[in-house]
Parts: C-alpha cells; sequence; structure tokens
C-alpha cells in the first residue's frame, strides 16, 4: 500500500466486529497498534470490515471477506481467542473444546491466512492466530494437553528457549524468554506446517512449539504467547518484537 509509513494500515482479526466485543476482547492489539501510530482495521466474520477511507468489504455467508481486503493493508495480526475445528486439520475430536468454537471465524481466518500467505505482507500469529496460520498453511494442531492454561487475570509465565540463528532469535536477542500461557492447545513438530521452521520450544515442555517463523516470507512468526498483554517490566524482549513487525510493514509499505 502507497502511504506514509506513519499512517499503517493493519488488520486484526476478530471473532466479532462489534465494537464491545472488541473493547473487551481485542483492546490490547489496537493499544499496541496505536502506540506506534498505526491504524486497526477489524476484521471479523459478523460485520464489514471499514478501511480508513471508507471503503468497505462485506463477510459471505460463511464468514469469509474478500481477499481483496488484504491490497488496502500493510500488515495483520491472527488474534487469541477459542479452538479452531479439527476438520480443518483432517482430525476427529480429540481434546479440543466445541463450546468455544466458531465455525465462520475459521472460514475468516483459514481463507485470509491461505492468501496472505501468497504474499510478502508481514503476518504475526498470537495464541489462536498462531495455531489458525499454521493449520491456513496446511499444518494441524496438537487439540490438549495440561499446565498451560493460566487465569488472564493471574497469569502463569514460563520460559521459552529461544533457538540460536533463527530470524526470531535475532530480534529479541535473548537466549530465553518469560512468556504468558493462557492456551491449552499448540503445535508440535510433527503438525507444523512445512513452511514454517521452530524458533523456541516451551521449558519444561520441550516438545511443544512456542514460535515458530516463516522459511518464505520476510516477517511471518507466530507465537503461543500473548505479547499484547505483557507489561514492559518483563524483559524487553517482547517489544523488540512489536518493533520488529512495525518496521516489517514499513518496509512491505516501502517495496510497493
Amino acid at each position: 500500500m502507497n502511504q506514509p509509513t506513519s499512517s499503517l494500515i493493519i488488520g486484526i482479526t476478530s471473532r466479532s466486529g462489534d465494537p464491545e466485543w472488541n473493547a473487551k476482547r481485542t483492546q490490547n492489539y489496537i493499544n499496541r497498534l496505536q502506540e506506534y501510530g498505526a491504524t486497526p482495521v477489524i476484521l471479523s466474520p459478523d460485520l464489514p470490515a471499514v478501511l480508513p477511507d471508507g471503503t468497505s468489504y462485506q463477510p459471505d455467508e460463511l464468514g469469509r471477506l474478500p481477499s481483496a481486503v488484504l491490497d488496502h493493508l500493510d500488515g495483520i495480526i491472527f488474534s487469541g481467542g477459542g479452538d479452531v475445528h479439527p476438520k480443518y486439520f483432517n482430525q476427529p475430536m480429540a481434546g479440543a473444546e466445541e463450546q468455544w468454537m466458531d465455525l465462520k471465524r475459521d472460514e475468516l481466518e483459514i481463507h485470509l491466512g491461505q492468501a496472505v500467505l501468497q504474499t510478502e505482507m508481514p503476518v504475526f500469529g498470537i495464541c489462536r492466530g498462531c495455531q489458525v496460520l499454521n493449520v491456513a498453511a496446511g499444518g494441524g494442531m496438537v487439540q490438549h494437553f495440561d499446565n498451560h492454561r493460566s487465569d488472564t487475570e493471574a497469569p502463569v509465565l514460563h520460559d521459552v528457549v529461544v533457538l540460536p540463528g533463527t530470524h526470531f532469535g535475532q530480534i529479541v536477542g535473548e537466549s530465553r524468554l518469560p512468556v504468558n500461557t493462557y492456551h491449552h492447545q499448540g503445535v508440535d513438530r510433527d503438525t507444523l506446517a512445512p513452511i514454517f521452521q521452530p524458533a523456541g520450544f516451551a521449558e519444561p515442555d520441550e516438545w511443544l512449539v512456542e514460535v515458530y517463523e516463516s522459511v518464505r516470507h520476510p516477517w511471518v512468526i507466530g507465537v503461543q504467547w500473548h505479547p499484547e498483554r505483557l507489561q514492559d517490566s518483563l524483559p524487553d524482549g517482547h517489544r523488540k518484537l512489536w518493533d520488529s513487525f512495525i518496521a516489517a510493514c514499513k518496509q512491505f509499505v516501502a517495496k510497493e
């Protein structure tokens, strides 16, 4: 998109476009973007996506937005939320929690994920967003495991061991990073999509891929935690991650 880098337009996927819903569940992402002077655009399966210039895109009956909405964005965040239905990675129900599923959101995000991965747009997958982006890229999911779901008001922290030589490792400049944890699903080596590579594993659950990155794109990273919630008192690797995403969005604009 050809516009000043000070006014980046960045999409945020959400289960609903309702302002009250997003004030409760999406505001932290909005706040992070606004700190950088970026303009967030909510991408939901139930209401039109409205761009700053007034252009709008209506979701279809399945919840999918036209992929043309991406032509107006400089980056996209796949945000946190409920479980992805295992039918999208050809598995029966095996621990996924049906009461938290939303098929229209699955359709929205898988469709947009597949479309955006055909471009060089920066993509940031967070918690559910990390999972659904992996599904969109042809990967799967470990549908349930214990000891990683904590109260959002009283988060449990654990370390992520950062793999040396990765893009993510270069960004955060740390060999390990404390992260919050609110999830019961995730990705391991066997379910990771072929275009992604692990960039960090959970400690002590070393089988769990806590962060992955694309081997084909300039900036596509999925993290299993919620860096938009972390406070500045934690190591600044999380702030560096946001800095890097925004810088990549600016570079994406400059190339167009």
